[in-house]
C-alpha cells in the first residue's frame, strides 16, 4: 500500500496529513502547541484516535514512544552513526537504517522489509512516500516516518 505524508507548511505546531494512492485524505496528524518534547496525535480523518508519539526528552540520542489508547507499543531510539541513520525499534526487534543525504530509509524486520520511505525532493513542504506491503503495518509505518521527520528537524535546527 502506498500513503503520501506532506507536512503542513505554515503551523507553529507539527501537522501532517496522510494520503492514500488515490489522493484521498486518510489520517491526520497533529501535534501539540505547548509540551516539553514533541508530542502528536495520529487521527483518522473521521477523528478516531489511532496513535500517539511522544519524546523521551531526558535522553541522550533521541528516543520516542508511540502507544496506542490501551499501551506502549514501542520505543524508538537513534543509534549512534555516521554518515547513515540507523534506528532500533523494541520490543518488536525492527531495525530502520537509510541514508541521512538521501532521505531514503527502509524498516527491517531481519531481513524482511516492512516499509520504506523516500522524501519527496522539489515540493512545497517536506513530503515522503512510503510503501508498506502488509496492512497490519500500517499506522505504525506512518509513526515510524514522522518519528524520522522530527529527529531529522530537530538535528538540523541543532546545526544551526
Amino acid at each position: 500500500m502506498d500513503f503520501y505524508v506532506k507536512q503542513r507548511v505554515f503551523s507553529f505546531n507539527d501537522q501532517f496529513t496522510v494520503f492514500d494512492h488515490n489522493q484521498d485524505a486518510v489520517y491526520k496528524v497533529n501535534g501539540k502547541f505547548f509540551s516539553v518534547g514533541n508530542q502528536l496525535a495520529i487521527s483518522k480523518t473521521t477523528g478516531d484516535a489511532v496513535l500517539q508519539i511522544k519524546q523521551k526528552v531526558m535522553s541522550f540520542m533521541p528516543r520516542y514512544t508511540i502507544s496506542n489508547e490501551e499501551k506502549e507499543l514501542c520505543h524508538v531510539v537513534k543509534k549512534m552513526t555516521f554518515f547513515r541513520a540507523k534506528y532500533e525499534i523494541q520490543p518488536m526487534n525492527w531495525t530502520i537504517e537509510g541514508s541521512l543525504f538521501d532521505h531514503q530509509y527502509k524498516v527491517l524486520d531481519g531481513t524482511k522489509e516492512i516499509m520504506s520511505v523516500e522524501k519527496k525532493w522539489l515540493n512545497w513542504g517536506d513530503t515522503y512516500h512510503l510503501t508498506i506491503p502488509d496492512k497490519n503495518h500500517e499506522t505504525i509505518g506512518i509513526a515510524l516516518m514522522i518519528v524520522l521527520d522530527m529527529v531529522h528537524h530537530q538535528q538540523r535546527n541543532q546545526a544551526h
